[in-house]
């Protein structure tokens, strides 16, 4: 009995084959599209709002379509150009303000500060920049400098301005705004004083969850 029963055992081995190489790649896209599809989902969603519940909608208004900006020629306070074709890639903040930056601009930019100051060690993969179309003079750069360490200061051609202001204008934003900047260069979304820090906070920790990192 015991012999038939190892004869048994000898045979089930014997007709037992290893999982083929094809079956193993399988699970491992599995595996992977598991992983890596709800991301890309949820940063579909984000961008569109297709999909997205009214309760869980973005805070900011979007800009549609998105708005190339990569070729805009920026020139900050070293009269270096800049462009974010060129630049390091990471999610940036616009202030962009109505004429001189003034109570409404100012605002923009301290709430702008505090939302960059909440982000603690996500900090580093944000940039603010307040543009104008004009170099901003000694002691404002020495005021903005002292309140706005994180700050930076670029000027762009009046003409390009006015067209990025009419370009990303929103049907719920006016006067000066924030916009947000995506890692690829595109203005995707604009702010103003009527939104609160709580919601810039809330939509740019959620892009950066589901964007990479250099």
């Amino acid at each position: 009995m015991n012999q038939n029963f190892d004869t048994a055992a000898g045979g089930a081995a014997e007709t037992s084959k290893p999982s083929s190489p094809g079956v193993g790649r399988l699970q491992g896209l599995s595996v992977l599209a598991s992983v890596l599809l709800p991301i890309a989902a949820a940063y579909i969603v984000f961008y569109t709002g297709i999909g997205m519940p009214d309760d869980t909608i973005n805070q900011g208004d979007l800009i549609q379509p998105p708005v190339d900006i990569k070729g805009l020629d920026f020139v900050g306070g070293d009269h270096a150009h800049m462009n974010f074709a060129d630049a390091e890639e990471k999610w940036r903040y616009l202030i962009l303000p109505s004429g001189s930056c003034e109570q409404d601009c100012e605002k923009l930019l301290y709430t702008s500060r505090q939302v960059h100051i909440r982000l603690s060690e996500k900090a580093d993969r944000v940039e603010r920049l307040l543009v104008s179309a004009s170099p901003v003079d000694a002691l404002t750069r020495e005021k903005l400098g002292r309140d706005h360490p994180r700050l930076r200061l670029v000027q762009l051609d009046k003409g390009a301005l006015q067209r990025l202001q009419r370009q990303t204008s929103t049907e719920n934003t006016s006067g000066a705004r924030v916009l947000l900047v995506d890692q690829r260069g595109f203005a995707m979304m604009a702010y103003d004083n009527g939104h609160s820090g709580n919601q810039l906070l809330k939509d740019i920790k959620r892009l950066l969850k589901y964007s990479y990192e250099q």
